[in-house]
């Protein structure tokens, strides 16, 4: 009996460094009429604006693979449903459960329990340290599973991310007392794959 692998389609995601090859590689041939001495002002004009294009270029491309990027984290908040939401949601948790994403995370949430000390002076951050200093131990549960070589969901990456940047999270937000903990505890069930 055969068996027929199920076939994902291929995503086509933006690549900023791609986009701008054509206008470096113009830039580099307008910069080679340098050379000759009657086109030199009219070449270093055209590389200026291939250089100029090229950045506009790869700046769009950029822009439109953080739009992506939104999308793939927004499905994969809600679960895939079909083949290519699960290829976008697959690359996306590739990205998201990278090794350099968790430390990047971890050591958010270890600069965050170092703000917490008690000889630390109060700082601008809106952070809510009374309640966050009630939950010290969720916290470094939390590092210490970014840190650790088990693997990890991206769900919870994602929800990780969002409780150490987003204004509203309960880390920032009234009412941490109660709703922290409950956070911290989602956010650690939800890294487990």
């Amino acid at each position: 009996m055969a068996s027929y692998a199920r076939s994902r389609p291929a995503l086509d995601l933006p690549r900023p460094g791609r986009a701008a090859i054509p206008f470096a590689v113009l830039c580099a041939v307008a910069l080679g009429f340098e050379a000759v001495p009657r086109l030199w002002l009219l070449a270093a004009l055209s590389a200026a604006l291939f250089a100029a294009a090229g950045t506009l270029r790869a700046l769009a491309a950029r822009r439109e693979l953080a739009a992506v990027r939104r999308t793939a984290d927004r499905l994969i908040l809600q679960g895939p449903r079909h083949a290519e939401v699960d290829a976008l949601a697959a690359w996306r948790s590739r990205e998201l459960t990278a090794p350099a994403r968790r430390r990047s995370l971890q050591r958010e949430v270890e600069r965050t329990l170092r703000a917490l000390a008690p000889d630390r002076l109060p700082s601008a951050s809106p952070l809510r340290r009374p309640a966050a200093r009630q939950n010290a131990e969720l916290l470094r549960l939390l590092a210490d599973r970014l840190g650790s070589e088990r693997p990890v969901g991206a769900r919870g990456v994602l929800l990780a991310a969002g409780l150490l940047h987003n204004s509203g999270s309960p880390l920032y937000s009234e009412g941490a007392d109660v709703f922290l903990p409950r956070a911290l505890t989602r956010v650690l069930g939800a890294l487990e794959p």
